[in-house]
């Protein structure tokens, strides 16, 4: 009777581990692609070709650089980004990127140049 009792705890210690053992390879297992369909890719951002009609015949519009600030309380004059939005890889007519030896001191007054001393 011991000898029946060791081997049925025994056996029952088999059974365990082969269901934790293929527990653990089940769940280690790569999962199958979802059944559903993957999203369409977004459509790329369309960039507009030209000013707007209310910035049209204005100066020429800046795209200042990141971080880039204007010495005054009005921020910088023609400021592209903030009035605009982000320009394309093809800027409309009348619209340039900041050029400090161009634009300093005649359109811009950059924080810490003294333009009129």
């Amino acid at each position: 009777m011991r000898r029946a009792a060791t081997l049925t705890t025994t056996l029952a210690a088999l059974l365990l581990t082969t269901g934790v053992l293929a527990g653990c390879a089940d769940s280690t297992a790569p999962e199958a692609a979802p059944p559903w369909p993957t999203p369409a890719p977004t459509p790329l951002q369309e960039y507009p070709p030209e000013l707007p009609e209310w910035a049209q015949g204005h100066q020429v519009w800046l795209i200042y650089p990141d971080g880039f600030e204007c010495g005054g309380t009005e921020g910088c004059p023609n400021d592209y980004r903030a009035l605009i939005g982000e320009p394309g890889p093809v800027l409309p007519d009348g619209v340039e990127y900041y050029d400090p030896a161009k634009h300093d001191c005649v359109v811009v007054a950059p924080l810490g140049v003294d333009c009129f001393g």
